[in-house]
């Protein structure tokens, strides 16, 4: 079992990176502030503490940055009908300590925002754990977002004041960063590409 992987990102996608080290490619798959917070670390290495799932037709591996988050995610994939996406979904939300906290203290109306979450399912979640979180993550501060975080958040608020629904901005944004290059911060060249992708007018 792949526990964690140190190396450099020699690809990405919108939901998952190449993480080359010892001359192989491993495909790991992350969540949106994951994604950004290695878009900005550029051809450095890094180290990613992974999950590896064994299912019957594949192996896949789960990527996160900090060793909490790899907890949580542990904690949140044993709760019924949700799943490795889910889970990265819910992680992607916010910052570490805000999830956990809005988990502890029963705020379900935050989990619910995470797209395909719906109310029932957060209110599962909470059920299950909040009780099991300890002090994960607690004595942490949230960090602040880096630029490339914030564009991303800011273009998904654009796209949604246009019209469109936040299920379909914020995975056109996602994928609108990936090779983005020197316009990563730029939030008006990240609306214009995620449009071209989503190649179609707004929602009405």
């Amino acid at each position: 079992m792949i526990a964690r992987l140190r190396g450099r990102v020699v690809a990405a996608d919108a939901d998952q990176v190449i993480l080359e080290t010892g001359g192989v490619g491993y495909q790991v798959y992350c969540h949106l502030r994951t994604l950004a917070a290695l878009h900005e670390m550029g051809d450095r290495e890094v180290t990613l503490h992974v999950h590896t799932a064994v299912s019957d037709d594949a192996i896949r591996l789960y990527g996160f940055l900090a060793r909490d988050e790899l907890r949580l995610f542990r904690l949140l994939i044993g709760v019924e009908r949700i799943g490795p996406k889910a889970a990265l979904s819910i992680l992607g939300r916010a910052e570490l300590p805000t999830m956990v906290r809005a988990i502890r203290d029963g705020d379900v109306a935050l989990v619910a925002t995470v797209p395909g979450i719906g109310r029932r399912t957060a209110e599962r979640v909470v059920l299950e754990l909040r009780d099991r979180l300890g002090d994960l993550a607690l004595s942490l501060e949230p960090a602040a977002p880096t630029a490339a975080a914030q564009a991303v958040e800011a273009a998904v608020a654009g796209l949604v004041g246009l019209g469109f629904r936040e299920s379909e901005a914020r995975p056109a944004v996602r994928a609108a960063l990936v090779g983005a290059g020197e316009t990563d911060g730029d939030v008006t060249a990240l609306v214009g590409r995620a449009l071209r992708l989503l190649d179609v007018g707004p929602a009405t």
